[in-house]
């Protein structure tokens, strides 16, 4: 759990821009974690996130659990609409960072419209 907790620590403290570094530790990370189970992914999951990195991503981390959640990838601005066209037929949340920490907030498919 070390190995997990130390590099996103050293990122969280350092890193202060959108840079691929912490990408990379988002993958390096994905690694660790499939890694510890073979409950952690499937097929389909897997499939999701070679796509997204296929398409560009710097890397990406599953949220969620229990047969439900969303694959979220880290990249660059230039990149998102090959990584959103890539995996057109999933449902796309957009995000974005603020330093105001995790809020609740009501997300329905019609705002996409």
């Amino acid at each position: 759990m070390q190995s997990v907790y130390f590099p996103g620590y050293q990122v969280t403290v350092f890193c202060h821009d959108s840079s691929p570094g912490f990408g990379r530790l988002l993958h390096d990370q994905w690694l660790i974690k499939r890694g510890m189970s073979s409950q952690i992914t499937n097929s389909d999951i897997d499939r999701i996130y070679e796509t997204g990195m296929k398409a560009g991503a710097f890397g990406g981390k599953l949220l969620g659990a229990g047969g439900g959640g969303f694959m979220m990838f880290f990249a660059a601005p230039e990149r998102q609409a090959a990584i959103k066209s890539a995996l057109a037929k999933l449902l796309y949340v957009p995000v974005r960072f603020d330093h105001l920490g995790s809020q609740i907030i009501y997300f329905s498919k019609d705002d996409l419209v």
